[in-house]
């Protein structure tokens, strides 16, 4: 990648669930999206941390709604970076499932001091997580925001989010799937096994038990093909430590983060879910 002119950074949302470590190595700029629950509004991961969500979540009697960052918000976090960067680029949400691309567009108006491109990553959790990191990577080693955004538009289209959920029952709440309401009464006493490309969730299997679920995405992460990255991803899942294993163990070569899903995509899965994120190589 030829040097940049000028500094880069990234921008995203907390819908992306990407590592706190990793976002501080990487300078990695994050405004919190907000869960309304109980008459309160907090935002994700300082109003409330994600472990006291999944605590919190079986025990509400009405479900929680989610709500995107006001425009000032965005603002104030784009103004923080006048002086470190003279361009950054905000990868969000897919627009699909929330407008966090247009009020993020509209707080960008008031900082016309940064040259700001958004990016619609098509995504939620770690499907933004991944295409935000390796930005953020590109920009350190001084890639272009033109050479960073080529890149983004490569390997969006590889990404697949891949794993069980405890109970189909959140997604049915939703209303946003409309097989989850469909087959609910099917699925009850089943762990569905999800596949989500796009931001689209896609029932791609079923199993009658955790550790069969578990077996069964073991089984389905090889047959994706070669990978270029993958991480593990849970919402407080209890089994978390041993599937990491197992998946290190497929892959001992690789670096794998953990990541664990916030309230925005919580809200909808529920407690427990487990599985993978994967940037598939190419002709994967």
């Amino acid at each position: 990648m030829s040097k940049s002119t000028g500094r880069v950074r990234i921008l995203t949302d907390s819908t992306a669930d990407v590592p706190p470590d990793l976002a501080q190595r990487l300078n990695i700029t994050i405004v919190p999206a907000y869960v309304q629950m109980e008459g309160q509004s907090l935002r994700d991961g300082e109003h409330i941390t994600r472990e006291q969500f999944y605590r919190r979540l079986p025990l509400l009697k009405k479900a929680p709604t989610t709500a995107v960052p006001p425009a000032h918000e965005f603002a104030l976090a784009f103004r923080s970076l006048i002086g470190q960067a003279d361009e950054v680029i905000a990868i969000l949400l897919a627009a699909r499932l929330s407008a966090m691309i247009s009020i993020a567009e509209m707080g960008s108006r008031e900082v016309p001091e940064l040259k700001i491109h958004f990016v619609d990553s098509e995504q939620l959790a770690m499907g933004i997580g991944w295409q935000v990191i390796l930005a953020a990577e590109a920009a350190a080693r001084g890639a272009s925001a033109e050479e960073i955004l080529a890149m983004l538009e490569d390997i969006r289209p590889r990404i697949r989010l891949l794993a069980f959920l405890d109970t189909v029952e959140y997604l049915r709440q939703s209303g946003r799937v409309s097989w989850a309401r469909a087959m609910a009464a099917q699925l009850l006493q089943i762990k569905p096994i999800i596949e989500f490309r796009r931001g689209e969730a896609i029932l791609v299997g079923r199993a009658r038990t955790r550790r069969k679920a578990m077996e069964r995405v073991l089984e389905m992460i090889p047959a994706l093909g070669p990978l270029e990255r993958i991480a593990v991803i849970h919402s407080c899942a209890p089994d978390l430590q041993p599937f990491y294993e197992q998946v290190q163990a497929l892959f001992p070569d690789m670096e794998i983060p953990i990541s664990e899903v916030g309230p925005v995509v919580g809200s909808h899965i529920g407690p427990a879910a487990l599985g993978v994120a994967v940037i598939l190589g190419r002709g994967g």
